[in-house]
């Protein structure tokens, strides 16, 4: 049974109502819920802890925390809401020296990163992912390990969309998630990317971009078999959020550099509903 004290804390920290989240997991059962409740809550706290430009010291001592608290929930069981929303169960499973590695690639994902080819940065999010297939597989009863990296390509694909929708954001934070081989491609300069100036080849960079995300998405998605794919509805109604997302920039021709646009509660709900009920 899962606590209600687990879920309360869990949504307070990363699945506010009406946020896109919270759709996609509105269809689950408390058990799936509450897993990727934790799940999702773990990696915004390790993240937090990372980005809060704490002394080096302290950051250090609360990501050590993190790992002995998951290490020692084989031996004793757990209070913190984050471990029980997960599971101790599934935790208990996963190899203790998983954890310094998720630990490692979460904190690692926080730095800033430019990337020359779309190669390399779809590698680079590959790897920081690639801690989650163990407590995937527990969750998920699956242990082929090629089916498993075949759902975080999918999971890949859908984050560096998503990236490219934040990019107005994430300026202001020195990120851009552009390879320097697209703009080069689409004949972009860098330069224009931070002064933020629209013009037709940043929208032609823009769409060929998102379509090629999505069509890699896609494929990697057909490439589940069905297992994984009902285990995985939650990233499939998150994915097919951004893509209603992007198609909403279409009316603005793409000005991905200054703006950012948000799904109706509706749309998430209905992108939710299809995704879980008729699996789509």
């Amino acid at each position: 049974m899962i606590s209600a004290n687990s879920f309360s804390y869990c949504s307070e920290k990363v699945c506010q109502p009406g946020s896109s989240l919270h759709y996609a997991l509105l269809f689950q059962n408390p058990e799936d819920r509450a897993f990727w409740l934790g799940c999702f809550t773990l990696a915004h706290e390790i993240r937090s802890t990372s980005m809060k430009q704490l002394e080096a010291g302290l950051t250090q001592v609360k990501l050590g925390w993190w790992r002995n608290a998951l290490v020692d929930a084989k031996t004793q069981a757990s209070q913190h809401p984050i471990i029980q929303a997960i599971g101790q169960h599934h935790i208990n499973a996963v190899p203790e020296a998983a954890w310094g590695d998720l630990i490692e690639q979460m904190v690692d994902s926080c730095e800033v990163k430019r990337h020359n080819t779309l190669a390399d940065w779809h590698a680079t999010t590959l790897r920081e992912l690639e801690p989650w297939s163990h407590l995937i597989a527990v969750k998920a009863g699956v242990s082929d390990t090629k089916q498993l990296h075949e759902l975080l390509n999918f999971w890949a694909w859908s984050i560096e969309l998503c990236q490219l929708l934040r990019l107005a954001k994430y300026l202001d934070e020195n990120f851009q998630p552009v390879p320097v081989d697209w703009l080069q491609q689409h004949e972009v300069t860098a330069e224009q990317v931070r002064q933020r100036a629209h013009d037709e080849r940043t929208t032609a960079l823009f769409i060929s971009m998102a379509k090629t995300l999505r069509e890699e998405a896609e494929l990697a998605w057909k490439r589940l078999p069905q297992t994984l794919r009902l285990f995985a509805r939650p990233l499939r109604a998150l994915f097919r959020m951004r893509v209603a997302e992007f198609n909403l920039h279409k009316p603005s021709n793409y000005l991905l550099l200054t703006e950012q646009k948000m799904l109706t509660p509706w749309k998430k709900f209905s992108i939710s509903w299809t995704t879980q009920v008729l699996r789509w």
